[in-house]
């Protein structure tokens, strides 16, 4: 028989009988169950409904304008497929439903909110999602304690920020120059367009963005205060997202760099030298795998070291990113300084090496282009610390 497969039918899209491919939200189904598809009389969207014994899991359709999804089923004896459309659904527990139900009634349930997506992270969520409930539940003890760490982390964490950046930025000459080469993204010097110069693949690498393709979704389907991310800013930047009717690839491509950005932030605030058992991402270990090798020193013997190099080549990183998902290729100095602990100043002087600037009168950072950049002031430079 020949090898080559051959397409005997497509199915229209058109077909009202479409199969519908279900994904549940924190597991999936382990028994038998009922399925059921309802729509709404006021504004026609579809509902899917499986019911699992005395669980409900509903969520609608995702239908999307960009593309359409297919599966091919082949008859092995004709070495034939049929490609048929197919729709697909992420469900989740009705009972954060019932939860907000029952909260506007203001009747206490036997589970707060909280308590609630504890269990189900516990039940049904991963290694990473068991071990962040167990901190979380270790952490509520005497507030006092709580509160007199968080002191000395922020204490701590200023200290640090003395100690590596002692504002000693000296004459600019051919080894500062070699050393931002090192620090900084890859960048288009004669771009004519702002949107040219960054390509997103030489800030992350193609490899791991097709990777985290699973992992996308699932941030996207998750609600934000399930999300494992305390980032205010990246919290904010994936609530518009979520909010969105329609998503785009853009969208899901972005969510991949907030991801990657909550990672970068762990290993700025890290005070650790030794990168190889840290945890720097709860969502996945494909992006700290990636961040260790990238941005260990290579000037130290020891693999997955943290040394201030590594601070600032995580610095501008995570400034390209953050204008990379902005629409208008901008962000707030003042929101980048609470996220990453460091002071304005420091900011503005790692957004100035990757072509940001702030705008007159403002504290906002806006991508240029190379050509239109002043070069570093002479007095200043940045260098590798012993």
């Amino acid at each position: 028989m020949d090898d080559k497969t051959v397409v005997e039918t497509v199915c229209s899209h058109q077909h009202d009988d479409q199969p519908i491919l279900l994904k549940f939200q924190n597991g999936s189904l382990g028994g038998p169950a009922d399925f059921t598809l309802v729509e709404s009389k006021k504004d026609k969207r579809k509902r899917a409904a499986v019911v699992a014994g005395e669980q409900l899991y509903t969520g609608e359709l995702q239908d999307n304008e960009q593309f359409d999804t297919y599966i091919c089923l082949r008859n092995k004896s004709t070495n034939k497929v049929q490609v048929i459309p197919v729709q697909q659904a992420l469900l989740s527990n009705n009972v954060y439903q019932k939860l907000a139900e029952k909260e506007k009634e203001k009747v206490l349930p036997m589970l707060t909110k909280e308590h609630a997506a504890k269990k189900l992270l516990k039940e049904f969520g991963g290694r990473k999602a068991s071990r962040l409930v167990d901190n979380r539940e270790k952490m509520m003890v005497n507030v006092e304690v709580v509160r007199q760490d968080l002191d000395e982390t922020v204490q701590g964490g200023g200290q640090n920020e003395n100690e590596e950046d002692d504002g000693t930025l000296a004459d600019v000459n051919t080894s500062n120059e070699e050393y931002l080469a090192s620090i900084v993204p890859k960048f288009d010097k004669t771009a004519t367009k702002i949107s040219e110069v960054f390509d997103v693949e030489d800030v992350v690498p193609a490899n791991l963005l097709q990777r985290l393709e699973e992992e996308a979704k699932v941030v996207y389907g998750t609600p934000l205060e399930q999300l494992p991310i305390e980032s205010e800013y990246l919290r904010g930047c994936l609530k518009a997202i979520q909010d969105k009717e329609i998503t785009s690839k853009q969208d899901f491509l972005n969510i991949k760099l907030i991801i990657y950005m909550d990672a970068l932030q762990s290993l700025i605030a890290l005070r650790s030298r030794q990168m190889k058992r840290v945890e720097l991402s709860r969502i996945t270990e494909k992006i700290e795998n990636d961040i260790r090798h990238r941005f260990e020193d290579p000037n130290v013997a020891k693999s997955c070291t943290r040394t201030n190099y590594s601070t600032e080549k995580a610095l501008t990183h995570f400034i390209v990113l953050a204008l990379l998902i902005s629409d208008k290729h901008e962000v707030d100095v003042n929101v980048l300084s609470r996220t990453l602990r460091t002071t304005k100043e420091r900011i503005k002087s790692y957004a100035h090496v990757v072509n940001a600037r702030p705008k007159a009168r403002s504290d906002v950072l806006t991508l240029r282009l190379p050509s239109t950049v002043p070069a570093l002031a002479k007095s200043r430079r940045f260098q590798r610390k012993k």
